[in-house]
């Protein structure tokens, strides 16, 4: 796609002050997770001390308290709670959780904040991308909308491209605790940009209108997307997990070569959902969204085949359309399946991809011990194509 094309379908969005604004307070939030997730299993196994059955049952409570929190205060959010005053206290509690946990070695007290504390600034993420979809409003013939989210979301990969290396470099000088104030630095400047640049919307309240997310999840075309993207994030989540060995143990690969391959992805992922938004702003969302999932397909399958650890770093491009699919075309794609719910369809999304990723640290161990390292790969694509399935059968009518 040209870049000429692309730069005038969002011209109007990237002049703008405001739009930049966010930018910046998207790219803020991602640097937050940036720092602290690919050190996590590390500070709690080499730090706290916690075994391997110990970290996954850490893991699980917190992503499951997050789940429920953020189900919560998604339905408060599209009743009665401003967005702006959400992301204050998102912000508030990403700051005081962090540094709860740079100086707390107590298992138990970790889990305490980690389920309470940063249960509530899960609701960031959710929270801004449905402020975007509310400020530039519905999605109708020529909207910028799905232009707006890839560029927003391609503004949170650009941290993680930065995020790991700058939480390395923290980590060789100022050890865990050094990553984790970080993050805290973070999470302040990340609610200073929501005080300059989300503006306040009041509620309106809807009497009698059921908006939670359980009304959501009634409707047979609502539920089926969200456990199809929820198998798709698993997949993600499983060849995280599962790709580092693969390349250390079976092909024989370096350390070195594992953050090559990691490294590879986020920076299609930034050009590919740039392209993509401009394509669902013409009226292929769905399009997109099909042809994201296949490219998962085939990476998965020629992963499997792979001889030498080399190979894997153009595969890794494939990752890239298809992670770039999934995290920004798919979030205007759910805000469509659920109309004047903006807070509670990004949550539906934020949480079909926290539980895929549950799911994905719950089974790996199980999976990878019957498959093999080559064999998860098979799995991971034949979770793809359920999701694939559920895409092409459990589709929109106006679609």
């Amino acid at each position: 796609m040209p870049a000429l094309v692309i730069a005038t379908a969002g011209r109007s969005l990237l002049l703008s002050p405001a739009f930049l604004g966010l930018l910046w307070t998207n790219f803020t939030l991602g640097l937050t997770s940036a720092l602290v997730l690919p050190f996590g299993s590390l500070w709690a196994t080499q730090e706290i001390g916690m075994s391997s059955r110990e970290l996954g049952l850490f893991m699980t409570i917190n992503a499951s308290s997050a789940i429920v929190l953020s189900t919560i205060i998604a339905r408060w959010s599209d009743l009665h709670i401003s967005r702006r005053r959400l992301l204050l206290l998102g912000s508030l509690a990403g700051a005081l959780g962090h540094l709860a946990w740079g100086y707390l070695h107590n298992p138990i007290l970790l889990t305490l904040v980690g389920s309470t504390v940063l249960g509530v600034a899960s609701i960031n993420f959710a929270q801004l991308f449905a402020h975007v979809r509310e400020e530039l409003g519905q999605v109708q013939a020529g909207s910028d909308v799905p232009f707006a989210m890839g560029v927003l979301r391609a503004c949170y990969a650009l941290a993680w491209t930065l995020g790991p290396n700058l939480g390395a470099l923290i980590k060789s000088r100022f050890g865990f605790q050094g990553i984790f104030l970080a993050a805290v630095a973070c999470f302040l400047a990340f609610g200073l940009s929501v005080l300059v640049w989300v503006r306040e919307r009041p509620r309106v309240h809807q009497a009698r209108v059921e908006l939670g997310l359980s009304s959501g999840l009634r409707q047979p075309l609502v539920l089926a997307n969200a456990l199809g993207f929820a198998l798709m994030f698993a997949a993600f989540t499983l060849n995280t997990l599962n790709l580092p060995l693969f390349l250390t143990q079976k092909l024989g690969g370096t350390e070195q070569g594992v953050g090559i391959a990691f490294a590879v992805s986020p920076f299609f992922e930034m050009l590919f959902m740039v392209g993509f938004g401009h394509l669902a702003t013409k009226g292929h969302q769905l399009g997109v969204i099909r042809l994201g999932i296949c490219a998962a397909v085939c990476y998965f399958l020629a992963l499997g085949q792979v001889t030498a650890s080399w190979q894997v770093y153009p595969i890794q491009i494939l990752n890239a359309a298809a992670v770039a699919v999934t995290a920004s075309v798919a979030i205007p794609f759910f805000q469509d399946l659920l109309p004047n719910r903006a807070g509670v369809a990004t949550s539906l999304y934020s949480n079909a991809a926290k539980a895929g990723g549950l799911l994905g640290f719950m089974t790996f161990g199980l999976v990878a011990s019957r498959t093999g390292n080559a064999g998860l790969f098979v799995v991971c694509a034949g979770l793809s194509l359920t999701t694939l399935g559920v895409v092409i059968f459990a589709r929109p009518r106006r679609a």
